[in-house]
């Protein structure tokens, strides 16, 4: 299954640190050993932001995983070690004790529903056994009807045709704007979540419920309830 990329431009849309604390809380409060002779590793851990500010706050040794040449050479910048690999083919070096994924699950995208589905589940599997914890903060979006609100931007992020019209319709209406038009991105509810999570393997352990964040007007079209950023702590089953 080949997974979709998102363009340089696109990529550059997320060189930012607006995350980064509420990310680091979370880590403290759900990971509850510190790995003194381990490395914790954040995949698709972009400019190093998040891993710089976890060495700051708790000294835990940190490397990060991006498959962005240009990320990674902004890690080296700011003294964090990185390395140019992929969330599907990480490079396994045997020191991991705690994996990151910060998120990136929601940009693993596919040609379909299944084939994402089945990426997102590939990367947590790629642990599995390998380390004895997994962290994981994503983007909840829980919707008025069912599981519907993240499958409807979905299919719109995904489809050239449908991507092309959101996009002339953002120009009028701001919200409507996306960084993923063309290639797609796969929110999920806190269930789906969890379902991705046990399919892959994996028990959790620990949750974080972010705080219920901003909709746009416009927005509840797609029947959105709730959009928030949770955290979680997954171990081996």
């Amino acid at each position: 299954m080949n997974q979709k990329i998102l363009t340089q431009e696109q990529i550059s849309s997320f060189y930012h640190d607006e995350f980064v604390a509420d990310q680091v809380r979370d880590f403290g409060e759900l990971v509850d050993h510190h790995p003194e002779d381990g490395v914790v590793v954040d995949i698709g851990g972009g400019c190093g932001f998040f891993a710089r500010a976890l060495s700051a706050s708790g000294g835990w040794r940190t490397r990060v995983i991006d498959m962005d040449p240009a990320s990674i050479e902004s890690c080296t910048s700011i003294g964090v070690e990185g390395r140019i690999g992929n969330a599907l083919a990480p490079a396994v070096e045997g020191d991991e004790r705690v994996v990151c994924f910060n998120l990136i699950l929601h940009h693993l995208v596919g040609s379909s529903e299944s084939a994402t589905r089945s990426l997102q589940i590939d990367a947590l599997r790629k642990w599995h056994g390998r380390v004895p914890t997994l962290f994981v903060n994503e983007y909840i979006y829980q919707s008025f009807l069912g599981r519907l609100s993240p499958r409807l931007i979905f299919e719109i992020t995904s489809s050239r045709m449908l991507s092309l019209f959101a996009s002339m319709v953002a120009r009028i209406v701001p919200s409507f704007k996306a960084n993923t038009f063309g290639v797609g991105v796969r929110f999920r509810s806190h269930e789906d979540w969890c379902e991705i999570f046990e399919e892959a393997g994996y028990k959790v352990t620990k949750v974080a419920i972010g705080s219920p964040e901003p909709i746009a007007h416009p927005l509840r079209l797609l029947l959105i309830r709730t959009i928030r950023r949770d955290s979680y702590r997954l171990e081996p089953k």
